[in-house]
Parts: structure tokens; sequence; C-alpha cells
């Protein structure tokens, strides 16, 4: 029988991002391109091209008048700004096509969850100031694709952890180390790597579940897993508080405590919520 790793690898294997955004991928390479040529792109993609234009117009960036063409998007938010769009866009694409086990979870509260993840360390991040924070929402976006891949593709096993987990009282990234030899931190992580996603994308994912094993980046990673644990209760409505569930040293490894993230809850969910109705379809 093949390993749970083998298995693992010939499923990340078949798992790529949409066409429209390699060529925005290629563009951002290309320092000849011009904003015309990434409006170019995008137009060519009508879902792409109204979602673009959507979260422009949305809380996200809380622009006052209406944004109407994509010149002016890419103009008023950047070149940067576009990519982080598309790629968040794209990579829900990518992961919407898989079968998903509606009793373990429904997909549509797996990514509310994701998307309130990527708000949050977004917000939390403009709060300490962190440089190129808007790259966090979509970190926070993609940090739990691993379980998405373990709840399509291996929903038994993934059920077997989530049991142990309730079972031993453990966070599930422990019963997923238990019964797996990894667990979905690492397994995002390994996707990002074949999306040729930056080294920081990874990293922050890989560490997420274990912010005390960070090398690197550890108040980011500290502040993700802040931002996991506050969505989670937001939106699944587990028992525990998420002070909780979040050891002492990584809120001071964040710099933050618990008074400041509800500085930025009511802030986060109207964001979220209207991303909701831009981005889930």
């Amino acid at each position: 029988m093949e390993s749970f790793e083998q298995q693992l690898e010939q499923v990340t294997e078949l798992i790529s991002l949409p066409e429209v955004y390699l060529k925005i991928s290629l563009l951002m390479d290309d320092h000849k391109s011009t904003v015309n040529d990434f409006a170019d792109v995008i137009r060519f993609d009508p879902n792409l091209s109204m979602t673009v234009l959507k979260v422009v117009n949305s809380a996200f960036y809380g622009f006052s008048g209406q944004i109407d063409s994509i010149a002016r998007a890419v103009n008023m938010i950047g070149i940067g700004q576009l990519n982080i769009i598309a790629l968040s866009v794209s990579a829900i694409s990518a992961l919407d096509v898989m079968d998903y086990p509606k009793d373990i979870m429904p997909l549509k509260t797996f990514w509310r969850h994701s998307l309130f993840s990527g708000v949050l360390f977004r917000q939390l991040g403009l709060q300490q100031q962190i440089e190129n924070s808007e790259k966090l929402f979509v970190i926070g976006l993609l940090h739990e694709i691993g379980h998405l891949v373990l709840y399509t593709k291996f929903s038994e096993l993934a059920r077997q952890t989530i049991q142990l987990s309730l079972d031993n009282n453990i966070q599930i990234h422990e019963a997923e180390q238990q019964i797996l030899g990894c667990h979905y931190g690492q397994i995002g992580a390994q996707i990002m790597g074949k999306w040729k996603l930056p080294a920081d994308f990874q990293k922050l994912t890989l560490f997420q579940p274990t912010p005390q094993d960070a090398v690197e980046d550890r108040k980011e990673t500290a502040i993700l897993n802040i931002a996991h644990a506050y969505s989670h209760r937001q939106l699944i409505q587990g028992e525990h508080d998420p002070v909780e569930l979040i050891n002492p040293s990584i809120w001071s490894e964040a710099q933050l405590t618990p008074e400041m993230v509800d500085e930025t809850l009511d802030t986060a969910r109207h964001i979220s919520a209207d991303l909701e109705r831009v981005i889930l379809k």
C-alpha cells in the first residue's frame, strides 16, 4: 500500500491555480509590464474582472465613490494589491471544485472562517504596523487549505483525527500528527510550494499551529495563530473562549492582548461580511 505521504504527493500535484493567475504572475515578474497589460489579462476573465471590481468597491478598501473600470481599479490599488485579489479568487476557484464532505464542515463555513481569519490577520497587522500587511489577508485566507485537502481527499482519516482530538481534548494539529505523521499546516505549506507562492506564505502557514517552533517571522506567525483561534470561535461557536486556547507566550510574541484584539473585531466582522457577498458564491 502507498504511504499517506505518497498519496498526499499525488493529490497535491493535481491541484493547480487557474491559468489567468499564472499569466498575472508572469506579468509580476516582467519589469516591462504596464498597468494596461494587467488590465487586459483580467478583462479576458469575466469572473475575475467582476470580482476585482467588487472587492475594490467593498469595505476591504473603503474607497469613496464607485470604481467602474478595471484600468481605474488597478491604478487605485496598484499591481501588488491586484495580485493579492487575483490570488485569493484563483485559490478559492482551484479548491472549490473538490468533492467536499458536508458532515465534517459545510464548505461555505470553511471559507467564511478562512475569510474572517484573513481579514482579522490583516487588521491586527495594520494595528501592529507590520510592513506590507495587505499580504497577511491572503496568508490568513489560505492558511487552512491543508484541511481542505484532508477533508476532501482523506475524509475518513480526517474524521479519525477530529474524533481523537475530541476524545483526548487535544488540538487538531496534535491529533493529525499522531495519525498522519503531519498536520494541516505542513500540507498547506506543501501546496503553496507547488504553487510557487512566496516563502513567507509557506512558513507562516507551516508554523501557524505551532508558532513556538517558528524561527523567522515569529511575531507574524503568533498573530496568525491568534487570528485563527478567534475565527474558529466567531464562526464555529466552539465551547472554548479563544483566549483559553492561546498560550501566554504567543500573546507576548505577538505583542498583543485580548483587549487589543477586541478593538479590531467589529471592523473585521464588517469587512469579512462584505467580502463574503463579493467572493463566496
